[in-house]
């Protein structure tokens, strides 16, 4: 999974890149092209558990790419905000920064200033392109009826997207099928992405007092969600030993690292999950996408597994540890034989059967 990070200049995205990611990239006043990269692992307590069991030669977690693009916002330039922008439009969830500690505008108006951003990107890209569909249709460029008819498809939801921009709401806010999605992801939409806003706080601020202003956005625009953490303050908590680190939140008072949260509600957004595949040679998580079958789970894997599927052998990861041994789990009857349409569950351990 890729997770995007961008908001307004001095919103704290490097900040909080830096605790997400355990970095120390440059902050305040970075404005480079190019984005700071880090791919963490992603901890889950499921794999450790079934590495445990198995001692595997190699425990693999799933893993995060976090890409952290320089601070956009008005008047920079459509050329120069167009070449920060670019680097998110192939990340899997958006992850917009507002600087909740800036107390001058209030976060509301900063959220409301960096959508309008994204907006109009997605805008000029829709307008762009519907003006040269409409030019083709109108002077029946060449092409195979197919292709009329591909063309006439996407003017159609390009159609249905832009009065929404137009107005001021992101492109998520209008329900689109899977073969919709299909016809303009080549795009990579910004305000199309599941969009996690993170109100980045003042190590004694209010989280709830800062929540409240965006009461029922998360409701009310599909794939959106909002948390409030202190980036400045994770941050240094990173740069400490665990025991240092639990020293100094004992001091403040503070409970925890809210850090673990963001990877869980981007996966909650995006419709991810993770199945397992458990054995002495490797213990590994996998990501797909919630209803995916079997077949494409196992594709995921290896295409030559999809390819020459036969069928999958399934037990949950906690039925598998409560047996002890996948032969015991067998003898109680808990592994289940399933076709490629069945669909994966989150938490599945699967073992693939192939020919090919």
């Amino acid at each position: 999974m890729q997770i995007g990070i961008a908001g307004l200049p001095g919103a704290g995205k490097t900040t909080l890149f830096n605790a997400l990611a355990h970095q120390h990239a440059s902050v305040g006043g970075y404005a480079g092209a190019e984005p700071n990269l880090a791919v963490v692992k992603v901890p889950d307590e499921r794999l450790d558990r079934l590495s445990a069991l198995f001692q595997p030669v190699k425990h693999t977690p799933a893993e995060v790419r976090f890409v952290d693009v320089a601070g956009v916002a008005g008047g920079m330039g459509q050329d120069s905000s167009a070449a920060v922008l670019a680097h998110l439009r192939t990340v899997d969830v958006l992850l917009q920064v507002i600087g909740a500690f800036q107390s001058d505008r209030g976060p509301r108006a900063d959220f409301e200033d960096f959508s309008l951003e994204l907006q109009l990107a997605d805008l000029s890209q829709i307008e762009k392109r519907v003006d040269r569909l409409e030019k083709e249709l109108r002077l029946g460029a060449k092409g195979t009826p197919a292709e009329r008819a591909a063309k006439e498809r996407e003017l159609g939801v390009l159609g249905r997207l832009r009065p929404v921009l137009e107005a001021g709401q992101p492109a998520r806010s209008v329900a689109l099928d899977a073969d919709e999605h299909k016809t303009i992801a080549s795009f990579g939409f910004l305000t199309l992405k599941p969009t996690l806003i993170v109100l980045n706080l003042a190590d004694e601020q209010s989280g709830a007092e800062v929540l409240s202003e965006f009461g029922g956005l998360a409701a009310d625009v599909p794939l959106t969600g909002v948390l409030a953490l202190p980036g400045k303050l994770e941050m240094e908590l990173g740069e400490l030993s665990p025991e240092d680190a639990a020293e100094f939140m004992e001091a403040l008072g503070v409970s925890g690292s809210e850090l673990g949260s963001v990877t869980t509600e981007a996966y909650r957004l995006a419709e991810l999950i993770s199945f397992f595949t458990a054995g002495d040679d490797e213990c590994r998580a996998w990501t797909i996408r919630r209803g995916t079958n079997a077949q494409d789970a196992a594709g995921e894997i290896h295409s030559d597994l999809a390819r020459g599927f036969i069928r999958a052998e399934v037990i949950r990861w906690d039925k598998l540890l409560e047996a002890g041994s996948e032969a015991a789990a067998k003898k109680h009857g808990w592994v289940r034989q399933e076709g490629k349409a069945y669909i994966v569950a989150d938490g599945d351990v699967l073992h693939v059967l192939f020919n090919v």
